[in-house]
């Protein structure tokens, strides 16, 4: 049986051979038995010992006097063998447990003696020995400073009921506790520390930090995140007193919007009016575009950005509230009206700009009691309904001519409340006659206005979606296969996307005549080309994450633990009940769509927004 000292990372160990091969050795280390892989050029030399118990225990019994080797030693340049060493040390009749003892023992030298790792040591200048000595120093304060960390985590972990945070932890801000978490300095003591006692407790980062109560409201922290990632200084609002000239004032429309209980920025409105020939479709966008002084907002955030129970508004809560087509409000706003026929065909159109009064803003929840797939062959006699019929009625043909549904019939609206501390779901289904409605007058307006500014050639920011490609930005007019249009532009949510605000400036130049639209090279609009789909991506992978945050916290709000699904494609499956999807590929073969299964979840963590899940049926 052979034994060999082999070299470790500048460390020396006894191991017993297995292998030799060409150019490694494979070896079982002692005492632990462990086994490994060397390069040849780690072997040092061969232990001759026919009891390698006894021989490691004589080792330990040699006392070797470092500093006299130290001092027999003139050469400060040279590196000297182990044996040569053991012969000044020992004498000439040095035996190899001496020079074990001796190797042992210069190996723990490391101020003193320069270790080469192949049983040659130099003796260090005094130069050497005072850097070293630095450099030991600073590493013992170190390893102190890390043991502190560590061990003020382990006296409040598992949490107990009294436990105190430590002096450095809750002194962390929160932005230095969400860049230690996200994007730590892997070389401070304090990130190795904590780091450390998570891989020894099994958890991340954030976990340990929800835990002991460093971060006691993950929704908060995961906001908070999102804001020093996308808006390091805050979220910019411009208070602007800005006063746009007055326009004709349209007193004859009776001007109506339809949004959700929750909408504080009114964008769109309708109106609607029979005539002996057919009928004339007004849709009125608000006109923030005429303030020039809130481009700096748009184009630095975007688009309003939402998530459950909450938003973070593009524009200012003042400026919303000057120019969001609220209930009784005279404002101005950008119109486009559709003269139709009695079999509701388009024979003409024009846009302006113009003052107008809103009359009424009917609420989604209430309107779609009354105003449903159920209802629509009836009369009923509520507020604006034969304006509803009529809006509706030209949606159809105008979805028939495209071609294209607007809305996925099959689609589930969730919208997340909050009563205090209890999370309240609420389902909508999406495709009834309001949805429909809605999205078909905004798609004619968008393609239209698209369209206007193609032909007068004045720069716009489309929306494209080309065969096989993801829809993308671009000034190119192009088509949209998805909606099956020629020219698309986003114009009818100037209060909430960017894009929808640079277009309807260049709506308004045209309209008005003013030549000071936005040419090609201006940097707002260049700006929001450039940016808009990746900032956008961002907010509704944050929107997608909060939403799942939420989703998870009200499963375990109401103990629910099994729920059934409907396959989507493939392998992914929607959750019945909350906006949830479960990729079940890997764990049963694929389904056709609109397959149910029936599925357990279980370990759901909030801090990893992750579950485990079985599958029943």
């Amino acid at each position: 049986m052979s034994y060999l000292i082999v070299c470790d990372n500048s460390e020396y160990k006894i191991a017993k051979l297995i292998e030799a091969h060409k150019n490694h050795i494979q070896v079982t280390m002692y005492p632990d038995e462990i086994k490994r892989k060397f390069g040849i050029k780690q072997q040092v030399y061969e232990i001759k010992s026919a009891d390698i118990k006894h021989f490691a225990t004589q080792i330990a019994d040699i006392d070797i006097d470092v500093a006299l080797l130290f001092e027999l030693i003139d050469d400060t340049t040279s590196y000297i063998p182990i044996s040569d060493l053991s012969n000044l040390y020992f004498g000439e009749n040095y035996n190899q447990l001496q020079m074990t003892a001796l190797l042992f023992a210069l190996e723990k030298q490391k101020i003193n003696f320069d270790n080469r790792g192949d049983g040659n040591f130099k003796k260090s200048t005094d130069r050497e020995r005072e850097d070293k000595q630095l450099f030991a120093n600073k590493a013992a304060a170190e390893a102190a400073e890390f043991e502190t960390y560590y061990n003020s985590l382990q006296s409040i972990y598992p949490v107990n009921h009294d436990h105190k945070l430590p002096n450095w932890l809750s002194g962390i801000s929160i932005h230095e506790t969400i860049r230690l978490i996200n994007r730590p300095d892997k070389n401070s003591i304090l990130y190795k520390a904590i780091n450390q006692f998570c891989i020894d407790s099994g958890l991340s980062l954030l976990e340990l930090f929800h835990i002991i109560g460093k971060i006691p409201n993950l929704a908060d922290f995961f906001v908070q995140v999102f804001m020093l990632e996308n808006f390091p200084k805050g979220l910019q609002h411009t208070n602007s007193n800005h006063q746009a000239k007055t326009f004709t004032h349209s007193t004859a429309l009776d001007v109506f919007s339809i949004d959700d209980s929750t909408t504080t920025e009114i964008d769109d409105a309708f109106s609607v009016q029979v005539t002996g020939s057919g009928y004339i479709i007004g849709i009125h966008i608000s006109a923030p575009a005429l303030n020039p002084e809130l481009l700096d907002d748009v184009t630095n955030n975007i688009s309003t950005i939402y998530y459950p129970g909450a938003k973070l508004t593009m524009l200012g809560p003042e400026i919303i509230a000057k120019y969001s087509l609220d209930q009784g409000i005279t404002t101005t706003v950008v119109s486009i009206y559709f003269s139709l026929d009695e079999e509701f065909n388009i024979q003409s159109y024009e846009s302006k700009v113009e003052d107008i009064t809103i009359k009424t803003n009917l609420r989604i929840e209430a309107l779609e009691q009354l105003f449903n797939t159920d209802n629509i062959s009836s009369h009923h006699g509520y507020p604006y309904e034969s304006e509803l019929k009529i809006l509706y009625n030209f949606a159809n043909k105008l979805e028939e001519k495209r071609g294209k549904p607007s809305v996925n019939n099959l689609f589930i609206d969730y919208n997340f409340s909050f009563n205090g501390q209890k999370i309240i779901l609420s389902p909508r289904i999406r495709g009834n006659p309001i949805d429909k409605l809605v999205s078909e007058l905004m798609i004619l307006a968008n393609c239209t206005w698209g369209r206007m500014l193609t032909n007068a050639f004045i720069p716009a920011i489309y929306r494209v979606k080309q065969l096989n490609y993801p829809v993308r930005m671009t000034l190119t007019p192009d088509s949209h296969i998805g909606l099956n249009v020629d020219y698309y532009t986003w114009s009818t949510s100037p209060l909430r996307r960017s894009a929808d605000f640079i277009n309807q400036h260049q709506i308004i130049c045209l309209v008005t005549g003013n030549k000071n639209y936005f040419n090609s090279t201006n940097h707002y609009l260049l700006e929001v080309v450039e940016k808009f789909d990746t900032k956008y991506t961002k907010y509704i992978d944050f929107q997608n994450k909060m939403e799942r945050y939420w989703c998870l916290s009200y499963l375990l709000q109401e103990n629910i633990n099994e729920l059934s699904g409907t396959f989507l494609y493939k392998t992914k499956v929607q959750l019945d009940g909350l906006p949830l999807e479960v990729d079940t590929n890997g764990v049963i073969a694929p389904r056709i769509k609109g397959s149910q299964i029936k599925i357990r979840i279980f370990n759901i963590n909030l801090a990893k927004l992750s579950f485990e899940f079985k599958i029943l049926d």
